[in-house]
């Protein structure tokens, strides 16, 4: 068995590395120091996950389904609750951000359900989702 994984490990790499992608593409650091930074600020059962779209770093945050569904239908304490959320964020975090990159947090519902909008911490105000959820990570 382990001659037949050993070829195949191979493979992987070289196709891998054939793919020329630029090195932070796959490094997630910084993602993942945003969302531990948020961890803290909400409830365990919530799940958290960040990624870039052009210039703005989307934190996608969804609770439970029924909290989550509660939320969604109250427009006030969705924005509330995401404004909160990049209240949140540490300056140590936005010491990372260049001044024209924005780190916004959006709530996500169920599989694929793209969301109303999201609360950009800079601009400090919901934007419109004019496109659907596609995320990269």
């Amino acid at each position: 068995m382990a001659r037949l994984l050993a070829p195949t490990s191979k493979l992987i790499a070289v196709i891998l590395g054939a793919m020329d992608l630029p090195a932070d593409a796959m490094d997630r650091t910084f993602q993942n120091e945003v969302e531990n930074s948020l961890k803290e600020t909400v409830p365990s059962n919530w799940w958290l996950r960040a990624s870039w779209r052009d210039q703005t770093l989307v934190v996608f945050v969804s609770p439970p389904a029924q909290q989550s569904f509660d939320l969604w239908y109250d427009t006030s304490r969705q924005k509330e609750t995401l404004e909160n959320l990049c209240k949140a964020i540490p300056v140590a975090i936005w010491s990372q951000i260049k001044t024209d990159q924005d780190i916004a947090v959006e709530q996500v519902v169920g599989a694929g359900m793209a969301a109303k909008g999201a609360f950009s911490s800079r601009a400090g105000n919901i934007w419109q989702r004019s496109q659907p959820i596609d995320d990269d990570a």
